[in-house]
């Protein structure tokens, strides 16, 4: 959440990446275009079901769910980024297998909002009483948050659901950023273990629920209340996904880091001749600069490891 939330208000933002010259609005931070390579496993289509319908469409031999952080649009460049690096790990280490990408609240890929999807709700929409408040970590101030949260986790847990029911050949790789990761991480807690095992790998990114364990990739990061802003997610995953999540927490990453003030950094619109120094590249709004080719490098290589592929590259 954190600076998400501030970023949409920030003036100046709307810059594109000087590596890659990928788009950077405001809002933004989450996309995914639906992506099936030539080749497709021999199994049962998906066919839309309940209130979070996956189109249907030939199942993949590998599907990546991403969630994207709070105040994101659909479609938006941090998602383009998490795409095409898992795209091209994957065709590194397993090449010839298809992949189909779901970014939840745009399941069928066309850039919009879909109706009761996940909303990724913004910093003017995140403050509220919540009446529905049911655990600790609903802080009853953020209704606003609390509920895209609810609705993001209903959605990861409807759609993998649905793929590992209609598609049991297919590898299921997860991602989240920011209030994604909380919202992905609660739905995890609600599939059925047999869903859960058929995750390879799960990465979050600037997570604000961050506590330190086997999972994280956070270095130089200080974390002195123990965990991010919003507080600890306990348990942080299932057990069963310990081994298979890496969570990714930047250096000046307030969010994550629970250290609220180095926000403030996140203001600065264009740092690209200080790339060298933490507070302008290891920031909440910089997993794409660090993290994104590691991270997807990492997610591809589990994925072909455990599905016995490690060798086709």
């Amino acid at each position: 959440m954190g600076v998400h939330l501030m970023r949409r208000d920030l003036a100046g933002l709307n810059k594109k990446r000087e590596h890659g010259g990928i788009p950077r609005p405001a809002k933004a931070l989450m996309a995914v275009a639906v992506v099936i390579a030539a080749a497709a496993t021999a199994c049962t289509p998906v066919a839309p079901s309940g209130p979070f319908a996956v189109p249907a469409a030939p199942c993949a031999d590998v599907v990546l769910v991403t969630a994207r952080g709070s105040s994101q649009d659909v479609a938006s460049w941090e998602a383009v980024s998490i795409n095409r690096n898992f795209r091209k790990q994957l065709a590194s280490v397993a090449p010839g297998r298809s992949l189909r990408i779901l970014e939840l609240g745009d399941l069928n890929g066309d850039a919009v909002l879909d109706p009761g999807g996940y909303p990724a709700s913004g910093f003017d929409q995140v403050v509220g009483v919540d009446t529905r408040a049911a655990s600790p970590e609903d802080y009853a101030i953020l209704g606003g948050y609390n509920e895209s949260r609810r609705v993001g986790a209903a959605e990861a847990v409807s759609v993998l659901e649905q793929i590992a029911a209609s598609c049991p050949n297919s590898r299921l790789a997860v991602v989240g950023t920011s209030m994604g990761a909380d919202s992905i991480a609660l739905g995890l807690r609600q599939v059925s273990q047999a869903t859960e095992e058929r995750i390879d790998t799960l990465h979050l990114f600037g997570d604000p629920r961050f506590t330190r364990g086997p999972w994280a990739r956070a270095l130089r990061v200080q974390v002195p209340s123990g965990h991010g802003l919003l507080g600890p997610r306990l348990p942080y995953v299932p057990a069963g996904l310990v081994s298979r999540t890496v969570s990714w927490c930047g250096e000046f990453d307030g969010t994550c880091s629970g250290v609220w003030p180095l926000s403030i950094f996140q203001v600065i619109a264009d740092c690209s001749e200080f790339r060298q120094f933490a507070w302008c590249s290891r920031r909440h709004i910089d997993y794409d600069y660090w993290a994104h080719e590691p991270a997807m490098r990492e997610a591809a290589a589990e994925v072909a490891r455990r599905a016995g592929w490690a060798n086709e590259g």
